[in-house]
């Protein structure tokens, strides 16, 4: 027995209205040949008659039912009987159309596809963010995001050193390096096993105090420095700190051109964990060029200012861009260089 067969002569009552502007009426309402028929309660004459497949519930959840037919919320009708509640509900049922297999798969399907995109998402998106973002982010901006890294390990347990002929022969350093404003940084206490000089970006150099008792010349500590720019110009040093930061604060900065501080907090101490990556040879070779800057005592000083000394030491030497020649002028005076090497002391 179908449901229709089941339900074919069942009726009860309900309160029926044709339209807003009208008064509920008592009806009697009955099951037809995939109709619901509304008729008065007094003379049995049809009122109304409904199509199953589009009759509406207004109210799922709550008694008395309401219902509309499909397209003409006006005309209402209200059960309260339990039997012809459920008999419309399971006739509807049994007349709503069978969903196919591939309609049956289709949201699963979906579900699957979008958990798809999301994890591709996360794998190709970021790196295009960050690219994109690292492009815009203007010289300014880096300058500023520097001296919060700079902060950021003071708060670790660094300091920068300053003295008062210290600070000057730094500066002097920096004009004979770097034909663009740059800032040339002593610290100590940074958080590295090894010394080195790390380009942090916006142009701020942070030297290693322990690199000036291991320099023995001001020559060997700008090749140093050098070294930190040539891989700096490669690598762009705000592209790790997006990546570290994240994508909803790479997306902010992109937006609103704020990076929020905890999502770079961590960060400088970072740096000095990651390896140093190998500078291209032939860019560094004209690096030392541009300032009339000799190899060989960055490569001849004892003890190794840069790791990657001791795979292109050999090379370095041998196309020095001065051919063993001392420069035309010398980086600083011996004063400069004492008080340089003193600028922790004072």
């Amino acid at each position: 027995m179908t449901a229709l067969d089941k339900y074919t002569r069942l009726e009860g009552p309900g309160l029926w209205v044709s339209s807003p502007e009208d008064q509920r009426r008592e009806v009697v309402v009955s099951f037809g040949d995939s109709t619901l028929v509304i008729s008065d309660g007094r003379n049995m004459r049809v009122l109304s008659h409904w199509s199953l497949p589009a009759v509406m519930r207004l109210n799922p959840g709550k008694r008395p039912a309401r219902y509309s037919p499909e397209g003409d919320l006006g005309e209402v009708l209200e059960l309260d009987d339990d039997w012809l509640i459920e008999a419309l509900k399971q006739l509807q049922a049994a007349l709503r159309p069978q969903r196919s297999l591939a309609s049956r798969l289709r949201r699963p399907i979906l579900a699957l596809l979008s958990a798809a995109v999301l994890v591709g998402g996360a794998v190709i998106v970021p790196p295009a963010l960050v690219e994109h973002t690292a492009s815009v982010v203007p010289m300014a901006r880096r300058v500023e995001f520097a001296e919060k890294l700079r902060l950021d390990l003071v708060r670790g347990g660094a300091q920068s050193c300053h003295s008062a002929y210290g600070d000057p022969a730094l500066g002097a350093l920096q004009r004979a390096l770097f034909q663009n404003p740059a800032r040339i940084v002593v610290m100590r206490g940074l958080p590295s096993p090894q010394p080195r000089v790390q380009h942090v970006m916006g142009r701020l150099y942070i030297v290693d105090a322990r690199l000036l008792y291991e320099a023995e010349s001001a020559e060997a500590l700008a090749g140093a420095i050098l070294m930190a720019a040539q891989r700096s110009a490669e690598e762009d040093p705000l592209r790790p700190l997006l990546r570290h930061a994240g994508v909803v604060a790479t997306f902010r900065l992109l937006t609103s051109g704020e990076l929020p501080d905890a999502s770079a907090r961590g960060y400088a101490a970072a740096i000095y964990r990651a390896p140093m990556a190998l500078p291209e040879l032939d860019s560094l070779l004209e690096r030392f060029a541009r300032v009339e800057l000799s190899t060989r005592p960055l490569v001849d000083n004892p003890n190794p200012l840069d790791p990657a000394v001791a795979e292109l030491g050999t090379a370095l030497r041998a196309r020095d861009p001065l051919a063993g020649e001392p420069a035309s002028n010398t980086l600083l005076s011996d004063g400069q260089w004492v008080s340089l090497l003193n600028i922790c002391d004072g």
